[in-house]
């Protein structure tokens, strides 16, 4: 069965109301709708829709809004509408980069990355708990090896391979980085007077160093206590081992047989050293600066390990010194990350290079887009497949510019580069790119929706225009889709085209109405309705609104086929008359249907002219039809539109002569229309104000000239039935009150 779209819209973004049904037996509805009644509120009203919000009015938002739009019977859901602007510079397409997806390729890029990820938390793990960040923390240590090791994190690592292999185990390796790296702490320890402080301390405390009988600048006293602890480790004393101390002043030897006796000997030492009166005082003027939380915490932490100070004097080398140590400590996870990355990498390279040369969907968008539209001055090109397929990053398009020998790539990162390169049309070519990514990410997914297509070809030249529609052509007649569309328009030539492809068919074509606010949509009523209503006029010239609408298109043929002048220069008098019958002259009064007659037959030999009063003025004829044309209804009606254009400009012609003729009787209108008469009106009437604006309405209103072609008639269709009407009967109450 075809597909309902039910429209039911009031006080939506300016339709007053808008009740219908449109039953898709062809894929495509065309609505061709005059600038003003509906097509934006509309396209508005369905974006609304599409993002899950509910349409207003913004003019008057106090009014009650319905919004009820069902797709057989069933409201239609938001991921179910998608609407085309004719533009959009800022709109990016969703879920592209499936289109390029390969699951074994990511599958195997995955597996490898999870590998390498793993063993990065184990390190990860490590070095937070030696930094004192704790093993739970989430801090990203990333950033801070990147910056000491000035490399990505992967090359900084591989960097120190061969430095972390000499290394051995340094006393201040377990310093607490994330205390003395507080960033308080360091701007602190970068103050002049503060780095003096750590000078002297520093010295002292070599100084003191030095006078001690067993300890030494490069053996200090927590050196002392790291070998006791791996002689306990070890079971060293309970062997029944014991050690000896060397006084380096006497050359003496003290034994020593426990491990009390040796930690007893590490304290003794200690106590010495940090008792000293000058040391403490230099310790303590350092001390005096650390007043707020942070520098607090670090006074705490490093009276405990007074040791580090002299460290301080040089951050940059011991913030380096102390990571390599925190690594070092790390080294069985450490080693255990550079093998799964060093072997993940291989196993990439090759994943990578495949994943380069896969031919996927995004492949055949792109060589889609730049077959359609061959007009333009580049072609694209995808830069990061790689990345996309297994990174799921956003895709990146290349512009290849081609001139001759020359060629230059502008990346997508350029673009407001390349947007100035380009014209209206080819800048919206790109947006047309990301349609049609949308597009076929919603057919990869067999994914029900309505596509409501507002002006999509609008600003185009004709060449893309045309690859616009063939576009539109294969969305809508696409096989094995949930696909149906309506297509917006403002240009008749359009919709024309469209018909004409069967992309909509004729049946299916309307045109929206407004009066008050109302919207209707009535159906062209066959293909002549839109390709050539003359070709259906010919089976109605017994109507008299066709003879009067076929003489701006009788003079248009002889305009087209003989020229409004012989070979000699002289006026085609045929034409002339016919333009005396479509524009006042004074030979207009005294011209008849015989008239109009003679020439029809003349020129469209395969015609029979009506039986009618050939007698009767042309002039009242045209009046007369005009005023049956009052009790028409709106719609299409082209045929009454163009009666009543011709009314309104000869009564208005007629009205500005007989006037003028009353303050200068011998003004002579023979080479002037409507334009240049009312010029003269208002040169010599301006006193007129209500007749003049009245006619500055017409002017606007009717076309200066009525041509009707298979061309060009758009104008005169989206003229406003009900305004003609009112424009009529105002200009004919002012000729009929002339005295």
């Amino acid at each position: 069965m075809p597909d309902k779209i039910k429209l039911n819209l009031e006080n939506c973004y300016g339709i007053g109301k808008l009740e219908e049904e449109l039953e898709f037996k062809h894929k495509g509805y065309a609505i061709y709708a005059p600038n003003g009644v509906m097509k934006t509120s509309f396209a508005k009203t369905m974006i609304a829709l599409s993002k899950g919000n509910n349409p207003e009015d913004l003019a008057f938002p106090e009014r009650n809004t319905i919004c009820e739009v069902t797709w057989n019977d069933v409201f239609i859901k938001s991921e179910e509408i998608f609407v085309v602007k004719s533009y959009d510079d800022k709109y990016s397409p969703d879920g592209v980069s499936t289109l390029l997806a390969n699951e074994a390729l990511k599958a195997k890029y995955e597996t490898i990355h999870k590998d390498i990820g793993e063993a990065k938390k184990s390190l990860d793990k490590r070095l937070r708990h030696l930094a004192g960040y704790g093993e739970k923390s989430r801090e990203n240590l990333d950033p801070i090896l990147e910056r000491i090791f000035k490399q990505q994190y992967y090359d900084a690592l591989l960097s120190i391979e061969s430095e972390i292999d000499t290394l051995k185990k340094e006393d201040f390796g377990d310093a607490d980085y994330k205390i003395i790296f507080n960033q308080k702490v360091i701007d602190l320890l970068k103050e002049d007077t503060s780095k003096a402080n750590i000078d002297d301390f520093a010295q002292k405390y070599d100084e003191l160093t030095e006078r001690s009988p067993i300890l030494r600048k490069g053996f200090q006293y927590h050196h002392v206590n790291q070998v006791r602890q791996q002689l306990q480790s070890n079971n060293f004393f309970a062997a029944g081992h014991t050690i000896n101390l060397c006084d380096k002043n006497d050359g003496k030897k003290e034994e020593l047989a426990t491990d009390s006796s040796l930690l007893k000997r590490i304290e003794e030492e200690k106590q010495r050293v940090f008792s000293d009166p000058d040391l403490k005082k230099k310790f303590d003027t350092f001390n005096a600066k650390l007043k707020n939380k942070e520098l607090q915490d670090f006074r705490d932490y490093i009276t405990q390990n007074q040791h580090i100070l002299p460290e301080l004097q040089d951050l940059e080398a011991f913030e380096r010194k102390l990571w390599l140590q925190y690594l070092y400590r790390s080294k069985a996870e450490y080693e255990l990350l550079i093998e799964k990355y060093k072997k993940g990498q291989v196993e990439l390279a090759k994943i990578i290079s495949e994943a380069k040369d896969n031919r996927n969907d995004w492949d055949n968008v792109i060589d889609d887009f730049n077959r359609r539209f061959l007009h333009l001055p580049f072609q694209l090109s995808v830069e990061n497949k790689a990345d996309v397929i297994l990174k799921d990053t956003a895709p990146s398009v290349v512009f290849n510019f081609i001139d001759g020998k020359d060629q230059r790539k502008y990346p997508a990162t350029q673009r407001n580069d390349l947007l100035n390169l380009l014209s209206t049309g080819e800048a919206r070519a790109l947006y047309i790119l990301n349609i049609m990514f949308e597009v076929h990410t919603r057919w990869n997914a067999r994914k029900k929706t309505l596509f409501v297509f507002d002006d999509i070809a609008d600003s185009f030249d004709y060449k893309n225009k045309f690859a616009i529609i063939d576009y539109l052509d294969y969305i809508i007649k696409s096989e094995d889709t949930n696909f149906i569309a309506i297509v917006l328009t403002h240009n008749f030539d359009f919709l024309r085209t469209i018909e004409s492809r069967d992309i909509c068919l004729a049946s299916q074509c309307y045109m929206a109405l407004r009066n008050q606010g109302q919207i209707t949509l009535t159906p062209f009523k066959n293909r002549s309705d839109i390709r050539n209503p003359f070709h259906k006029w010919k089976n109605r010239l017994n109507e008299a609104e066709i003879q009067i609408a076929y003489i701006p298109f009788l003079r248009n043929v002889i305009e087209y086929t003989c020229g409004i002048k012989d070979e000699h220069g002289a006026d085609n008098a045929d034409y002339i008359t016919l333009t005396n019958m479509l524009h006042y002259k004074d030979e207009t009064e005294d011209l008849k249907i015989q008239d109009y007659k003679n020439i029809f037959e003349k020129y469209f030999t395969n015609l029979t002219f009506p039986q009618v009063n050939l007698s009767k003025d042309i002039l009242g004829y045209i009046k007369e039809t005009a005023d049956n044309c009052l009790n028409q209804q709106d719609g299409i009606n082209l045929e009454h539109k163009i009666v009543l254009s011709i009314a309104i400009r000869i009564l208005a012609e007629k009205f500005m002569i007989e006037k003028i003729r009353g303050v200068e009787p011998d003004y002579d209108p023979a080479q002037k229309q409507m334009g240049k008469l009312l010029h003269d009106f208002k040169n010599k009437l301006n006193n007129l104000i209500d007749d003049i604006r009245l006619l500055k309405r017409i002017n606007l209103i009717t076309p200066a000239n009525i041509h009707i072609n298979a061309f060009m008639y758009e104008p005169i269709l989206d003229m406003g039935f009900g305004e003609l009407k009112d424009l009529y009967q105002e200009v004919n109450a002012r000729q009929a009150s002339q005295p």
